[in-house]
């Protein structure tokens, strides 16, 4: 038998105070301990921090942690183990699950039990901003770092946040924003036009070969770890848990209302190449500028610009499926 801590937060997922997944927690219980694992529960109600309690499970006689809640959750728990030889178990029982999205995770509580007991124990990145705030899913700078909080707002059942949030849109002026790079613009550069055109990559590559450093007019600028973040949305489809990159994508000259159908069509799941976004993977930037822009990792705000911005290769271990899609785009370890 192993021996698990499980870290449930037991109001994720939901709206007001029913303890909705608290109901579950005999079958998520049952199901392990038929797989093999015991589990001590720990709410994450007590008082302390989900980080703390995966810290803690840590000086224990655990063979892994098991997070059962949302994204803000998970993310919490995995903070406390990054660096470490502990495996985390994700049971993804929040709103958006982007986290067990981007891993290939099953949504379903009992698939996702068996995976924690049959799967595979792979290596991911992190991203981390000015070497102290960690991020799973995204850092944004510019008009969804302005957005995000009144987002969370409206998750957590406050609708009439919803015309704060188009008048702020729609009021919102682009931004003159200050990238540099690990790396050649020409090597960071990464969009589809180019891949199919040769002649045109060519010319690009000769003009940006030693040029680092670049200026856009944005909207927004959003810097992912994971193809997933906010409510679900698809922002960088081709992201890699595993190269020790970041995907930028640059968000310029979009008018409001094609910003707001962009960001419809991929909540939709139908996303598409769109020129307007310039994309860069590097392992490493550093955002400035004149204006005082707010920067938000995962959805929380951490202050304005300038900020650096890391993607730390293999810091977490987690458990994902075995089928081939997930071995193929991950490290085993």
């Amino acid at each position: 038998m192993r021996r698990a801590c499980l870290i449930v937060n037991p109001t994720s997922g939901t709206v007001g105070d029913d303890p909705v997944n608290v109901e579950q927690l005999p079958s998520i219980v049952s199901a392990l301990q038929s797989g093999g694992i015991t589990t001590d529960v720990v709410l994450t109600e007590s008082g302390t921090s989900p980080k703390t309690l995966a810290q803690r499970a840590l000086t224990q006689a655990y063979d892994l942690v098991i997070a059962a809640g949302g994204d803000g959750t998970v993310s919490e728990v995995a903070k406390g183990l990054l660096h470490t030889s502990m495996p985390l178990g994700i049971l993804p029982i929040g709103t958006y699950n982007n986290i067990a999205h981007s891993l290939n995770l099953p949504l379903e509580i009992m698939d996702a039990c068996q995976v924690v007991i049959h799967g595979q124990i792979v290596s991911i990145d992190v991203g981390v901003a000015n070497n102290q705030h960690y991020f799973f899913e995204a850092a944004g700078v510019g008009l969804d770092a302005v957005l995000f909080p009144l987002g969370e707002e409206i998750k957590g059942g406050r609708w009439q946040r919803l015309w704060q949030v188009v008048t702020l849109t729609l009021n919102y002026q682009p931004k003159r924003i200050r990238m540099r790079f690990d790396r050649s613009i020409a090597e960071a550069r990464y969009v589809a036009d180019l891949t199919t055109h040769p002649t045109k990559r060519r010319l690009w590559q000769r003009l940006a070969a030693k040029r680092y450093e670049l200026q856009r007019l944005a909207l927004l600028v959003v810097i992912a770890n994971g193809p997933y973040y906010g409510s679900g949305f698809t922002v960088a489809p081709d992201a890699a848990l595993n190269d020790g990159l970041l995907t930028i994508s640059v968000f310029r000259n979009f008018s409001k209302w094609e910003l707001l159908r962009h960001f419809w069509s991929i909540n939709l799941g139908q996303h598409h190449y769109n020129p307007k976004i310039e994309t860069y993977r590097v392992a490493e930037v550093r955002l400035s500028a004149r204006a005082k822009l707010p920067v938000h990792v995962d959805g929380q705000p951490i202050g304005e610009l300038p900020v650096t911005m890391k993607a730390v290769k293999q810091a977490l271990r987690v458990i994902v499926p075995t089928h081939p899609s997930t071995i193929a785009s991950l490290t085993l370890n």
